[in-house]
């Protein structure tokens, strides 16, 4: 999914399907994206003070599932849909809303990645050092969480508000919350 803004940018309009071999690369991407995120909530969740273990640990459970979902929709995407599309069974491969993998999709990018990174904004300890990690962490779960609206509703457009927490807010919260653990971590001359 976050490269999905990067197609939105570059390709398409929001009413056409993305097509290969953008949307290929796209589902590599959006898996390779998927394991950074757990890279990140595990980091977070290794490093968490006693007192902030229980956020920590559910940023962990719930982006686990957040990726073993969307790392499932895409191996899908790319391997069984794909073969069924080119036997004749499909009359398409691509996803497209609505569809039943493209709301897997946006329940593990929407509410699952904005439950992980507000969890994880409440998992890293407090002070001034720690405070931008936190808001962009909050700030990005926050705006995944509202782009829900748009596959309630029914009008797409409004997910592009999801697009924005996982595809910018997302980035910015995990390089944020790796120089807050460069800065917090011991340097040793020796190592």
């Amino acid at each position: 999914m976050p490269s999905f803004a990067l197609w939105l940018i570059l390709e398409a309009t929001p009413r056409d399907p993305i097509g290969d071999p953008y949307l290929a690369v796209m589902e590599l991407l959006t898996m390779v994206s998927a394991l950074a995120l757990l890279g990140l909530v595990i980091a977070i969740w290794c490093f968490a003070d006693a007192g902030r273990r229980l956020p920590a640990l559910t940023a962990l459970a719930i982006g686990c599932l957040a990726v073993g979902l969307t790392m499932t929709v895409h191996f899908v995407q790319l391997t069984a849909i794909r073969q069924l599309w080119r036997a004749g069974h499909l009359t398409d491969y691509r996803l497209v809303w609505p569809s039943a993998l493209f709301a897997v999709e946006y329940f593990a990018w929407d509410i699952l990645v904005g439950l992980t990174l507000l969890s994880a904004s409440f998992a890293i300890a407090g002070g001034p050092a720690p405070l931008p990690a936190r808001r962009a962490l909050l700030i990005g779960g926050m705006l995944c969480l509202a782009g829900v609206v748009g596959p309630l509703s029914g009008l797409m457009f409004l997910q592009n508000v999801a697009v924005l927490g996982y595809a910018v807010g997302l980035p910015i919260a995990g390089a944020l919350t790796g120089r807050m653990f460069r800065a917090t971590m011991p340097h040793s001359r020796a190592a």
